[in-house]
């Protein structure tokens, strides 16, 4: 053992009680020994069920025992970046294993940002939480098979609950299936690669259409709460007909036509999703010191997929589209910025007799084109994707979207002044790819005052004529891994966020 690793091994915290919510002595007593005989485990090779990388992110972290944090209550476990937090009855249920899992589920949480207040803003937060419970679950999944640990070690069952599999969980909201486990946890191994927000619109899609939904157009709550079959309300015949055996009363604040009460889901949580307390930039210092102290424990274990992406990004950062359309529009801000304006004088002249006015500086708006290929070799994702990039610098900038196949559709062409005008961009022609009529007509359509041309494309459009070349930056976003070299401009290959 290196004297790195006696060092790392050395700052592993113990567990604390410090709003004394243990029962007793004896049974904090027993939670601590659980969280260090956890520790002890994950420092093991792979194969005998350790994870370094997880030992060395979660392990120096204080661990307390808490039933609730700042007024929301901690009925399995969570954790806010620099702290975990259990409840005594749900650490007392599991064993080494599950506490592993649980310690996995919950520092993942915080590695994707999956509880940043403004990722899951205006989203359902219920539904959002299976979301990114199916992402985390299924990169434990992951690693679990590749790193070896599948072979003697489950991940599920017992206080953790039964894998649900995110279709069997839509084919339940559409009545395709009568039931799914009494006691689940959102775990599917296909949803390794996803993105929270593509399962979180499914799932609500998926609920907007089901027959188990208490209708909000007839005075409903939106609840999974109505019996496909019948139409009547799983809680029972209501305070209407409480003389009935089957009926029983419905609280003041539950909905009045299904009995469901206030935030009312089917399913448990698997862990409390709390905000996290570390900015951006310390929870990518905190992965970096992780994964650099795993491999001073001999290399042992692998670090996830995802986080790995992480580092390399940190370790080689490359610009992002919107950082580079940024980067145009600031340069070109400059650019007006320094010129002055002598159809417009400043309000206060210089103090001299007379006053002197000088000359206002040329505001500057931004004004881009974007063309958005739609020949059938472009998927609905790659233009999707590619459209979201606009979404960020579309706020105080006056753009316009273009589909293009074969031959520009101008008729379709969509003005852009605000990010919700994305939603307008039309998909039209399917066809081929040819872009040298857009370039042609440009200047046509809208004129040479163009600071930036945007072409989202999958780069199986050919070569262009050099002549065509607009007078402005022009920026290729390539939705794929293909190797393309434009006759002119500049290539961004699009990796979009998964985690």
């Amino acid at each position: 053992m290196t004297t790195s690793t006696i060092s790392i091994a050395g700052s592993i915290a113990r567990l604390q009680d410090p709003t004394r919510v243990a029962g007793t002595p004896r049974q904090l007593d027993e939670l601590q020994r659980k969280i260090s005989d956890t520790m002890t485990r994950l420092f093991r090779k792979p194969e005998n069920g350790g994870n370094p990388f997880l030992f060395a992110l979660a392990g120096p972290k204080p661990h307390f025992l808490a039933n609730e944090l700042h007024g929301q209550k901690i009925e399995t476990a969570a954790t806010d970046g620099k702290n975990f937090f259990w409840c005594p009855a749900f650490l007392a249920s599991l064993d080494a294993d599950q506490v592993s899992t649980v310690m996995s589920h919950e520092s993942y949480h915080v590695l994707f940002f999956h509880c940043d207040p403004v990722r899951a803003a205006g989203k359902d937060p219920r539904d959002w939480n299976l979301a990114v419970d199916y992402i985390v679950n299924g990169v434990i999944e992951h690693d679990h098979v590749k790193s070896g640990r599948s072979a003697k070690y489950k991940l599920w069952g017992g206080p953790l609950g039964s894998p649900i599999l995110l279709r069997d969980l839509l084919d339940w909201h559409s009545a395709k299936i009568d039931k799914l486990p009494d006691h689940g946890c959102f775990a599917d191994p296909s949803c390794h690669g996803m993105s929270p927000e593509t399962i979180y619109d499914q799932i609500q899609d998926s609920k907007l259409k089901s027959p188990r939904r208490c209708k909000e157009r007839t005075g409903g709550c939106g609840a999974m709460s109505m019996d496909p079959k019948t139409g009547a309300s799983t809680f029972g015949a209501g305070p209407q007909d409480v003389t009935k055996p089957e009926g029983t009363p419905w609280g003041p604040n539950c909905c009045q036509k299904c009995g469901a009460p206030p935030n009312y889901s089917p399913f448990g949580p698997m862990d409390s999703h709390v905000p996290s307390g570390m900015t951006k930039d310390e929870v990518m210092g905190d992965m970096m010191r992780a994964a650099e102290q795993a491999e001073q424990m001999g290399g042992r274990g692998t670090v996830p997929a995802e986080v790995e992406g992480a580092l390399g990004e940190l370790k080689k950062p490359t610009l992002r589209a919107r950082d580079v359309i940024r980067h145009c529009f600031q340069r070109k801000a400059i650019d007006v910025g320094n010129q002055n304006d002598w159809k417009r004088f400043r309000r206060r002249g210089m103090a001299q007799t007379p006053p002197v006015y000088q000359p206002r500086k040329h505001d500057f708006k931004p004004k881009w084109v974007a063309l958005v290929d739609c020949s059938g070799s472009m998927s609905d994702e790659d233009i999707a994707n590619g459209v979201k990039e606009m979404a960020v610098v579309a706020e105080g900038t006056e753009g316009y979207m273009v589909p293009c196949d074969a031959v520009p559709y101008w008729d379709k062409m969509v003005r852009i002044t605000r990010a919700s005008d994305l939603k307008r961009t039309q998909v039209a022609g399917r066809g081929g790819t040819v872009f040298d009529q857009f370039f042609a007509e440009l200047p046509l359509k809208l004129g040479t005052d163009i600071d930036l041309v945007v072409i989202i494309t999958d780069g199986d459009c050919g070569h262009i004529p050099t002549n065509l070349r607009p007078n402005c930056d022009v920026l290729w976003i390539i939705t794929n891994k293909r190797d393309f070299k434009p006759s002119f401009g500049r290539v961004i290959q699009l990796n979009p966020s998964r985690t």
